[in-house]
């Protein structure tokens, strides 16, 4: 049977949007759903896929690699080899993808942004996306993909009638690995997530001195400040104030990004941002592919110029 498997993203009883990549990704390769979930109260659009395969046990066993290979031995004794597995590109997916590639002995190919379906190709991109790998699986599959988050979420297409559903029980959990806890990450005043407007840093300001001045063009600007990972990393902002895959994905109305390259993770964060203003010394920077409005300019030179003109 030609079909994809489709592990999913779920987190404290949610089913995550970044999974929307992995049904739109199954579809344009043209293959039959089967979404393989832990059986739960999940909210979400059950005709993405054409099969649900419900699995009798909590997160805490489902999202344990170890126990996940046995599901997915127990998907492909009941309906055959799939053509390929597809996770999320989270941190979750980075973790159980390459294991169970591993375990079956198959290929796998990570972070896939974009597909060329008549030639078999995934592409996915490296040094903040100025350089694309081409990757062909040969032979017979499966193959095991990670998504990136953001990339096929569009193509995701309701099926013409409703999933079939199936359940898998008696898994067996794993003793040598445990689930411990969830650990909440550290509570503060401000919620960039909530934001209307931000003002983000990226690694072009240069130095942990330079973040003040940011801070009050940011109130100036009735802004609040975050940051790209590079200024998180360095400890030059708090971890709630990042942007990307590693920290928040943001939706304000105003996103300036000043002196952000625009990786893939920080792209992810924040592309769904009503209006993207950036502003970057390099003209080849990525950012300006997703950006409304851009600027090829020092930072420095024009926060100074803003702060100029508000304060006349």
């Amino acid at each position: 049977m030609s079909y994809a498997l489709v592990v999913a993203e779920v987190r404290r009883g949610v089913f995550e949007e970044r999974n929307l990549d992995s049904f739109g990704l199954s579809s344009l390769l043209g293959k039959e759903i089967v979404l393989v979930v832990p059986d739960g109260p999940y909210s979400f659009n059950e005709r993405l896929a054409d099969t649900i395969v419900k699995v009798k046990a909590g997160e805490e066993v489902f999202l344990n690699p170890l126990n996940l290979v046995d599901i997915i031995e127990q998907v492909m004794n009941g309906r055959g080899k799939p053509d390929c597995i597809v996770f999320t590109h989270s941190s979750s997916g980075m973790e159980s993808a390459p294991y169970v590639a591993g375990t079956f002995g198959l290929p796998v190919v990570t972070d896939v942004s974009a597909i060329n379906k008549d030639e078999g190709v995934f592409y996915k991109s490296y040094y903040s996306d100025k350089i694309f790998g081409e990757f062909k699986c040969t032979g017979q599959g499966p193959w095991v993909l990670t998504v990136r988050s953001g990339s096929f979420k569009d193509a995701a297409a309701e099926k013409a009638d409703a999933a079939k559903v199936e359940y898998i029980e008696g898994v067996a959990a794993s003793d040598k690995r445990v689930f411990l806890e969830y650990v909440e990450e550290e509570k503060t005043e401000i919620d960039i997530t909530k934001a209307e407007f931000l003002l983000s840093v990226g690694r072009g300001v240069g130095n942990k001195d330079e973040i003040p001045t940011y801070e009050e063009l940011a109130g100036m600007l009735k802004a609040t400040l975050s940051g790209s990972r590079p200024v998180i990393d360095k400890m030059w902002l708090p971890k709630p104030r990042q942007v990307g895959t590693s920290g928040k994905t943001v939706k304000p109305k105003v996103y300036l990004a000043m002196g952000i390259s625009g990786a893939f993770q920080h792209i992810a964060g924040m592309k769904d941002s009503d209006c993207i203003i950036a502003i970057n010394k390099d003209a080849g920077a990525p950012i300006f592919q997703y950006a409304h409005f851009g600027v090829i300019a020092d930072m420095h030179k024009v926060r100074d110029k803003l702060k100029d003109m508000l304060k006349s």
